[in-house]
């Protein structure tokens, strides 16, 4: 193309004809427009500020219901400060132009006044109606022709003023039109004004949600009638926005800076193919933010019974199993089939607004207030257009899964397909499960290769289907308040889904859930005592209305930063390809999740003030020494950047509210001040009582992962015989507990010398430690340091004396061979007579989880 035709194309036309001069019934017509205020040019598809009548008082009420997220409204000022704004819709509707100009000009944001290819006759004030047909006539008089808006630069010319516009991409009328007539193609025109303004010119994906049901393959006599939930007709999107606009909100998709896109392509190519490839980029940035927050289409039960069945590696492995066992083939397909129906959820979006009402009124029961991470959950929408979002949660309660769901689901995105454990599957809760996403899975999968190939074929296909999933990386809810080791037998599955080319990208979402207090916590402590598990049945379910009798404070959700698999791995050389390096990268991101769980963990007042009560085994404490003790630990917390709730803003305050609550659960007995003394007595104190101490150590172990690096440098320095001590000495002693606690706690991914020398820095600044020489790294204690490492150092005490507990007991009971059931109880017997001696202190250090890993140390030493 020469450069003559390339401006010719990129320029848009002029009026066809030569204006003729005035006759006398034009001039009326120009006459009657300019006493009305009018210029030359006048065309139905403007709509003024000030709508007509019928506008303002039948439809305005209902669009000021519909949600426009704060952040959408900020994103939009900040893109008009730089260029001119088209909205872009997906279908063509009326009612959708209306509702973006008026609720966006009520929320000051730059509304569309244009639309293109879109006739509002009905909706003018008569004034603009009487300007648009004698402007009309008097073009018709003058040019025999009849007015342009794409000819006659009328389009130009709003963009040039930074007005707001509005286009359709899938609209019958309108591909006839850009068929017929590609100049009047509204992208290939914008590209034509782009080219011709020095600011960018934004096209925004925007859509009105109104139900996030999203649809069925099969469309029923109702939907072929009246629509579909995604291009509803007229008089469906009619009902919606009567009924429906309280609930439904606006969604953008990302923009499309056509600047950018001008400056991306060669200058001679020409204009109408990249039009088209626009739109079709715009559409699918649409589809794919519809799919983040309706989902993808559903599929029945029996649909994903014949995707997973069928699939080429699940029938393959079939045909090979009824070979080598000498089976019929019919029989093990009939197996696998009974495997899938035993697992498989049967998503209903019926349950999931039922679930959502029953849920609504049960938080408001439970919590006093729910905090959601909104900026981080805003960065998982983001991040749901690149791939398959994958929820990876803490677990602390059964209710975890309830309310990350229906929290996800209240801020518009589809929920994910939860994985499980299969004791949850007992009638009824079971089939309400399954009916809002559930899938059921077996807690063990040793010596049945099929059930894990029907599994891995269902997770495949969920995957291959667009469904983002959930599940606990830690397989079980923590008994001990802290994150366990991560159990990886469902990620190396979901990894092997992405090898398989099943997605082109998996988002791993690390989810933090905490609560001021665990409804569960009676139970976890017997089970940490000994008691064996209670199965989940109907009758548990019946004593649990008794939790909605009580309050347990506040919940917290927070997102860490996504992680994408596909640039995970593009920092290795090469692709894992082998299943020893398959399960390898999962160990490897799988501690990578649980350390980014751990970060965003929220430092609730109630944690802080439990461990403060738990840094000495006596029986109390005095108030002047606890209040010293949780600033020191609230200090080092600041320090490190914790997450804190707000409420300890006000730090005095919070810690007077909780330890009221400590005094109202019986955790605490307060001892009334001594009248006339001015020493600690003077000052009161509290009295713990001893049965709750492993209470308090559930929720300390909510917090204590922050406090490892100062913890473990306190004790290295504190077992110094003298005050003098190196860095090299603290280093040993520092990487010899860690090693020794390397199956108990997550350590940080920073060099061992990093997180020594930033912990003797911190002593240092606050006069704890005194650097004596600085090129030596030699220090030395300071007289006011000692209580302070003290504390910090007697947080892991009672890890200290678990260990010592088996060690003590190994000795004993190695000689005759004993199950590991059998070894711990020997164990915990050993441990309940040692602390009735006196030797063992800290009644928290009975924990048969500590016992357990404790043991695993001494079997790989």
């Amino acid at each position: 193309m020469t450069k003559e035709s390339w401006e010719q194309d990129r320029n848009p036309a002029g009026p066809s004809e030569t204006p003729k001069p005035k006759s006398f019934l034009s001039r009326i017509f120009s006459r009657i427009t300019g006493w009305l205020g009018g210029h030359g040019y006048h065309y139905a598809g403007f709509l003024p500020r000030r709508p007509g009548f019928l506008l303002r008082w039948t439809l305005d009420p209902f669009f000021s219901r519909v949600t426009v997220h704060p952040r959408q409204r900020e994103r939009l000022q900040e893109l008009s400060r730089q260029g001119a704004l088209v909205y872009t819709l997906k279908y063509r509707s009326h009612l959708d132009f209306l509702f973006f100009n008026r609720r966006y000009q009520d929320l000051g944001i730059v509304a569309p006044e244009v639309a293109f290819d879109l006739n509002l006759w009905m909706w003018q004030p008569f004034s603009h109606l009487i300007q648009i047909i004698s402007a009309t006539l008097d073009y018709f008089t003058r040019r025999r022709s009849w007015p342009n808006p794409f000819q006659d630069g009328y389009f130009h010319r709003m963009l040039g003023e930074k007005r707001g516009s509005l286009m359709f991409l899938v609209d019958q009328v309108g591909f006839r039109q850009r068929f017929l007539k590609p100049r009047e193609d509204p992208i290939r025109h914008l590209l034509e004004i782009q080219a011709g303004v020095d600011f960018p010119i934004f096209l925004i994906p925007q859509m009105i949600i109104y139900e996030k049901d999203p649809g069925r393959e099969d469309k029923g006599i109702f939907q072929l009638l009246f629509g579909d939930s995604e291009n509803p007709g007229r008089l469906r999107k009619l009902v919606l926005c009567f009924f429906k606009s309280k609930k439904a909100v606006v969604e953008m998709g990302e923009p499309l800076n056509l600047q950018e896109v001008l400056a991306s392509v060669p200058q001679a190519g020409p204009l109408t193919p990249l039009a088209q490839k626009i739109r079709r980029e715009l559409i699918q940035r649409i589809d794919v933010q519809r799919r983040i927050i309706t989902g993808p289409v559903i599929k029945s039960r029996e649909e994903f019974l014949e995707l997973t069945l069928t699939d080429p590696g699940l029938s393959s492995f079939m045909e090979h199993l009824a070979e080598t066992e000498k089976k019929k083939i019919y029989k093990i397909k009939n197996t696998a089939q009974g495997y899938f129906w035993e697992m498989s959820a049967d998503f209903s979006a019926f349950y999931l607004y039922l679930f959502d009402r029953v849920l609504s009124w049960m938080w408001q029961g439970l919590f006093e207030d729910i905090v959601f991470d909104e900026a981080g959950f805003e960065k998982v929408r983001e991040a749901g257009q690149r791939g398959n979002l994958i929820f990876v949660p803490c677990h602390k309660s059964h209710i975890d899964y309830l309310m990350l769901n229906h929290l996800i689901y209240r801020h518009h995105l589809h929920p994910p397909r939860i994985a499980a454990g299969k004791n949850l599957a007992f009638w009824p809760l079971g089939h309400f499960f399954r009916k809002s996403g559930v899938f059921f899975i077996r807690r063990r999968f040793l010596g049945s290769k099929l059930y894990l190939e029907v599994l891995y074929a269902y997770l495949k296909t969920l995957i291959k289907s667009g469904y983002s999933l959930e599940f606990f990386i830690e397989g079980g809810r923590s008994r001990t308040g802290k994150l366990v080791l991560p159990k990886l037998g469902l990620l190396n599955m979901i990894l092997k889904t992405y090898y398989d080319q099943a997605t082109p990208d998996l988002i791993f979402v690390p989810t933090f859930i905490g609560y001021d207090q665990v409804l569960e916590e009676k139970a976890y402590l017997k089970e940490l005592e000994g008691t064996k598990k209670e199965d989940e049945t109907v009758g548990q379910l019946v004593k649990a209305r008794k939790f909605l009798r009580k309050r347990y404070g506040r919940a917290y959700i927070q997102f860490s930063e996504p992680i994408s698999l596909k640039d995970y791995l593009a920092q290795f050389p090469h692709e894992p390809d082998t299943a020893a390096a398959i399960r390898q990268t999962s160990q490897d991101l799988g501690y990578r999740i649980i350390q980014a769980i751990n970060r965003i963990s929220t430092v609730t007042t109630f944690a802080l003030v439990c461990a403060a009560l738990l840094t000495y085994p006596r029986k109390g404490v005095y108030r002047r020494e606890l209040l010293q003790i949780i600033q020191v630990l609230h200090d080092y917390l600041q320090d490190q950047n914790a997450p804190r709730a707000d409420s300890l803003d006000n730090l005095p305050l919070a810690v007077e509210d909780t330890l009221k609550l400590c005094e109202s659960r019986k955790l605490i007995t307060p001892i009334e001040k001594e009248e006339g003394l001015t020493d600690e007595l003077g000052l009161g104190g509290y009295s713990i009582d001893e049965t709750k101490r492993p209470l308090l150590e559930y929720y300390k172990n909510n917090i204590i992962h922050f406090f490892l690096p100062a913890s473990l440098v306190s004790m290295a320095i504190l077992a110094r015989q003298g005050f003098e001590f190196g860095r090299d000495e603290i280093l040993a002693d520092f990487n010899f507990l860690t090693d020794i606690f390397k199956n108990e706690f997550f350590f940080s991914d920073l060099p061992p010398e990093q997180q020594v020398e930033e912990t003797l820095d911190y002593f240092t600044s606050r006069g704890v430690v005194v650097c004596l020489d600085r090129e030596k790294a030699l220090y030395t204690l300071s007289a006011s340091g000692l209580k302070e490492l003290a504390y910090l150092a007697n947080l892991l005490y009672d890890y200290l004396e678990s260990y010592w507990i088996v060690f003590r007991s190994i000795k004993y009971l190695q000689k005759k061979p004993r199950s590991e059931k059998e070894f711990l109880k020997r164990i915990q017997s050993i441990g309940h007579k040692l602390h009735k001696l006196g030797e063992v202190e800290r009644s928290e250090a009975l924990s048969e989880s500590t016992f357990q890993t404790a043991l695993k140390l001494f079997g790989e030493k």
